[in-house]
């Protein structure tokens, strides 16, 4: 009897053995299913933010060649309003480059991926503190430029363009716009703009903060080109 219940105990002890080793079996292949689930989570956030970036980096150079124009334009038809005589060379560029500081660049929001981690909490558990990093800046900076240019760059642009509006006939204004195959308007419209002491001060501030704002979004380009560069060599 003592034999037999030695032998029970320890097929008993066995039996138990084998059932926690397969619990924490178990355990472990659910840890690393779990483990793998979130490498995948992340690489398709990752993979989303990428393309988010790529979405700004898109918009950033549509602004950037509209404040490039603008730039241009200063250099012609600044010093012409400054100047005593007025003279004007090339009547159609000048109109046109006037007709350029119009233009109000707009950049869309593209930062879904990021805010829906921000709000979810995800971004406390990001693992890859060097790409958090990089992300956190990139982000504040283009927020920061756009918000800075929406508020203090677009203003003084619509303003010019609702005198343009105010200051030319419509018959006059549709020989340069909207066209594509523009004409110099009459020598009123110029005259009008020589006349009015409110344009020289808005040309001056639109030809300067298309220079400043330029060289904010070539930064914020390159921060996320640099970030697009770290992912394609970290996640291919």
């Amino acid at each position: 009897m003592e034999n037999k219940t030695g032998k029970y105990f320890k097929y008993a002890i066995g039996e138990i053995l084998l059932v926690v080793i397969g619990i924490l079996i178990a355990l472990q292949i659910n840890n690393w299913n779990e483990e793998n689930k979130k490498k995948a989570l992340l690489i398709t956030n990752i993979k989303s933010i990428a393309k988010d970036i790529q979405a700004d980096i898109f918009d950033i150079q549509k602004v950037n060649k509209s404040l490039h124009n603008q730039i241009a334009a200063a250099k012609n038809i600044i010093p012409i309003l400054e100047s005593e005589n007025k003279f004007i060379d090339d009547s159609l560029k000048f109109i046109m480059d006037f007709n350029s500081f119009t233009t109000t660049p707009i950049i869309s929001e593209s930062s879904n991926t990021w805010s829906f981690l921000n709000s979810s909490g995800v971004v406390s558990e990001f693992p890859d503190s060097k790409l958090l990093k990089l992300l956190q800046d990139y982000y504040k900076n283009y927020n920061d430029v756009v918000t800075n240019f929406t508020n203090s760059g677009n203003p003084a642009r619509l303003e010019l363009r609702k005198l343009k509006y105010e200051l030319f006939s419509d018959t006059e204004h549709r020989k340069f716009f909207p066209t594509n195959s523009p004409n110099a308007p009459g020598s009123e419209v110029y005259n009008s703009i020589f006349e009015d002491s409110r344009i020289l001060p808005l040309c001056r501030f639109i030809g300067s903060t298309a220079y400043y704002f330029e060289g904010k979004f070539t930064s914020v380009q390159s921060k996320a080109e640099i970030i697009l560069e770290y992912i394609d060599v970290k996640y291919n």
